[in-house]
């Protein structure tokens, strides 16, 4: 069972700008849970309630809902690292993604993504027409060695 209140504020196209959810997570106990989600500003954490059924009062049971998972992608930017090293670094874009489709057992679309957020956040460089690693140093000369730091 759920409860949900929405606060409307706006008058262009009735949008709400609060949102109240009051879920009851099993029947079995007498537990609800509280979450806020606002339009403009961070959501609270949730809340569980337990309901007191003499006083039928609600009071904190003590523990607040449990951390979000860290991240929901299928596919990180360092499993787009690893597919570049087995596909060669550096790669051109269809053999990579092709080696993260058969890596991860994902769709075109999600390794296109993963593509682009490992870009984005510099797990992996886009030179030209081909993707390499951030430090790779095989694409080099014969002979070129990287240059060396210019203070210790």
């Amino acid at each position: 069972m759920e409860i949900i209140v929405r606060v409307t504020r706006s008058i262009i196209a009735a949008r709400y700008n609060s949102y109240l959810l009051l879920a009851r997570p099993s029947p079995q106990i007498p537990t609800v849970e509280l979450r806020f989600q606002f339009r403009y500003a961070a959501a609270p954490p949730s809340r569980f309630l337990s309901l007191d059924p003499d006083a039928l009062w609600f009071s904190a049971s003590g523990s607040t809902a449990p951390a979000p998972a860290p991240s929901r992608r299928k596919v990180e930017p360092v499993d787009v690292q690893l597919a570049l090293r087995a596909a060669g670094s550096p790669s051109a874009f269809n053999p990579l993604r092709q080696q993260i489709i058969q890596k991860s057992k994902c769709s075109k679309r999600t390794a296109d993504l993963a593509i682009r957020h490992a870009r984005e956040q510099g797990f992996i460089v886009h030179d030209g027409n081909q993707y390499r690693l951030p430090l790779d140093f095989s694409t080099l000369p014969e002979g070129r060695a990287p240059a060396k730091p210019a203070c210790r």
